[in-house]
């Protein structure tokens, strides 16, 4: 019997065409437990999304949290090196603070991670995969990449302190040009250097037309190769038909003392905030004591979920309604007919509210007989009261 991926939720079905993509590269699917001890997500906590962890105290008196996070289990137990390249992916849930209800959620995500030996033709590999991902979730998509180094590069001749640079760096995030510029002008940085940060926000569009304009901030040998390896970056995914739906944002940053390099968020048309996010994580391996980088990506399957259904989605190919007095054994041996064609039955006395089903059958003098299709009859959109 064939799968019936009709009846797959949308994040079910994503996660079913997601699988053979990555294992196609080569990814190895990569198990975790659902408990991680304590002490990894509290020396790390501004790495996470969110401060507030479950935690509880285990048999043996450990304190275990419920993990909100599976990078940092994949980093802690990766035996990848510099001279090595570990490439998994995930189908995992994770614990974390709702941001629309402040309550705890469960939040399934799928993801990848390249760990070790991560080259420009690495960090190619997976952005081509984050764009697959989501030509698999829907057409309409669009998938946003900067380059940390360039912004870190363009601030590193600055004289500016720890909170100076969170300011700048958040005033960027928020596109923030006025505030910016005179954030900059009080902590006594030149008109030039004014300049130059307030034009952040402004570099974000196509990614030839951004790269161009981003070509003259250019003040050093950082932003000249970060620079650089968005420009291989954009010509090698053009030349394989991947470039259309790519964009250039540099105000599109993470936290400076984990990220580095590309980073990258993708969006759906249908939903209004990002469903995947990755990019380079070399801060973090060093920080948990690894001697190689990092880059990857996560799925919000969750977020699957609010992607309105199309009118050709049915639950079911054949509603089948039939009375008391149906002869059960010609009845039963007329839906078995029907489930061999490969189509899904559902058998009710009457219409079951929010079904959506392709056709309607009635069983009459000893036969099944159509009552309604998706072209000739309004009781396909379910909750109808036809009964028999």
């Amino acid at each position: 019997m064939r799968l019936q991926t009709g009846t797959l939720r949308p994040e079910e079905l994503a996660t079913l065409k997601l699988r053979g993509v990555y294992e196609q590269y080569g990814y190895k699917k990569y198990r975790m437990g659902r408990f991680e001890e304590y002490s990894l997500y509290a020396k790390n906590q501004s790495f996470l999304a969110s401060e507030n962890i479950i935690t509880f105290t285990d048999l043996d008196g450990k304190l275990l949290a419920l993990k909100p996070d599976v990078t940092l289990s994949i980093i802690k137990n990766s035996k990848a090196t510099r001279g090595t390249r570990e490439k998994l992916y995930y189908i995992e849930n994770v614990y974390r603070e709702s941001k629309e209800s402040h309550t705890y959620k469960e939040i399934s995500q799928m993801g990848l991670e390249v760990m070790g030996d991560v080259d420009l033709y690495s960090v190619i590999e997976v952005l081509t995969l984050a764009e697959r991902s989501l030509a698999q979730l829907s057409d309409h998509y669009l998938l946003e990449v900067s380059n940390m180094d360039f912004v870190t590069g363009l601030m590193e001749p600055m004289a500016l302190n720890d909170d100076q640079k969170q300011i700048i760096l958040d005033l960027i995030r928020a596109k923030n040009a006025f505030e910016l510029r005179s954030e900059a002008r009080r902590a006594g940085l030149s008109q030039r250097e004014c300049d130059d940060l307030a034009s952040l926000p402004t570099l974000y569009g196509k990614f030839p037309d951004t790269l161009k304009k981003a070509k003259r901030l250019v003040r050093n040998r950082t932003m000249e190769r970060a620079v650089e390896d968005l420009e291989q970056i954009y010509h090698v995914m053009k030349s394989v038909g991947l470039a259309k739906k790519l964009q250039l944002d540099f105000s599109l940053l993470n936290d400076i003392d984990y990220y580095n390099g590309i980073i990258f968020q993708g969006y759906l048309e249908q939903l209004p905030r990002n469903v995947l996010a990755g990019g380079q994580y070399d801060g973090m391996v060093k920080k948990l004591g690894k001697d190689c980088g990092g880059i990857g990506f996560a799925i919000y399957l969750s977020e699957m979920s609010r992607v309105p259904l199309t009118p050709g989605d049915f639950d079911v190919e054949a509603l089948v309604l039939y009375d008391a007095d149906a002869d059960l054994k010609e009845l039963t041996a007329q839906i078995q007919a029907l489930t061999k064609q490969g189509l899904r039955v559902r058998a009710e006395r009457s219409v079951p509210p929010q079904l959506r089903a392709e056709r309607i059958y009635r069983w009459e003098d000893g036969a099944l007989k159509e009552a309604a299709s998706a072209q000739n009859g309004e009781a396909l959109a379910a909750g109808g009261k036809e009964t028999c």
